[in-house]
């Protein structure tokens, strides 16, 4: 049976796929022979960016406190051919521990790659304080310095950290985004979930020793407050009219959009969100969306009621 779930900004609904138990007879989820993969992985993989989404999609912003911030951590891509994923991986631990020493109370990072090979993390921390510019300077010198103690030359100047204020703007990987911790966290979420196969998340733009083992790609503190994601198993006919309704509010979302490109590139992905080249599986392909909880709940209380054939709209 198709199952529908509902997290505080986001929704999916999954055909799940099932299988015999060969001891039982029971018809059970495949998920249960073949438990998802981790995240001691080779990069990015689809299931490790839709984890990503989906958690990102349960973060209750409303409940986290401090002054937000959006860090970028870079090195040099010269040296990226003696430096392996487990010595990265500590650098950011250790950086993460030195935010914690001077104030930090929650964080979220993204680990991705340029096309020159060296990669780059995204971090969205929360501090316990409005930090002054000496403050920003050594935070990201600290990274510069942790890297230096590797024999690493990172450079102050190729750091970035940026305040989070409310209502303006701030611009990540190029791109222009309100400034807001849940836009932000939702922009990269889309920029790792639209394809593994972005440049920033192939195999082959990684550093040799990261194509074996890279190690986990995102993460986020123990104490991020989350919301419980509610799942709900349903028929066909509701999984059908739920899709439905949930790519008509995307599209209505994707209409209010001012800027005319951006709202042009939203109503085709919008449209086209549940369209699949192959026949046999366009009809039971899932979907996702970013919707707030309230507006997923209304939307399959009114699938769960709607009458109606249950095959899909051409």
């Amino acid at each position: 049976m198709p199952t529908i779930s509902i997290r505080a900004h986001g929704t999916s609904a999954t055909r799940n796929q099932t299988v015999v138990n060969p001891a039982t007879g029971e018809i059970v989820k495949l998920t249960a022979f073949q438990p998802p993969e981790r995240t001691a992985t080779k990069g990015w993989t689809p299931n490790v960016a839709r984890r990503n989404e989906q958690r990102l999609q349960q973060i209750h912003f409303d409940g986290i406190d401090g002054v937000p911030a959006f860090v970028t951590l870079t090195m040099p891509s010269q040296q990226m051919s003696d430096v392996s994923a487990a010595m990265f991986h500590g650098w950011l631990k250790r950086w993460l521990q030195f935010m914690k020493r001077h104030g930090m109370l929650h964080y979220y990072w993204i680990l991705e790659f340029q096309a020159s090979g060296n990669p780059h993390i995204h971090v969205l921390v929360w501090l316990d304080h409005t930090p002054e510019p000496l403050e920003t300077y050594k935070a990201l010198r600290s990274w510069v310095g942790i890297l230096d103690k590797s024999g690493v030359g990172a450079r102050v100047q190729g750091q970035i950290w940026e305040s989070i204020d409310v209502g303006g703007e701030l611009v990540v990987d190029g791109e222009t985004v309100p400034a807001h911790p849940e836009r932000v966290l939702m922009y990269l979420a889309k920029h790792a979930a639209r394809g593994v196969a972005h440049y920033q998340r192939q195999i082959e733009n990684m550093p040799e020793d990261w194509k074996n083992r890279s190690g986990r790609v995102w993460g986020h503190d123990r104490g991020l407050p989350l919301r419980a994601q509610q799942d709900v198993e349903c028929d066909y006919a509701t999984f059908h009219r739920f899709r439905r309704l949930v790519r008509r509010w995307r599209l209505a979302e994707a209409r209010a959009i001012k800027d005319s490109v951006r709202r042009r590139a939203a109503i085709v992905q919008a449209r086209s969100c549940l369209k699949c080249p192959r026949p046999d599986v366009s009809p039971y392909r899932g979907v996702s969306a970013w919707v707030p909880a309230e507006v997923a709940s209304r939307l399959l209380d009114a699938a769960k009621t709607m009458g109606g054939d249950e095959r899909e709209e051409d």
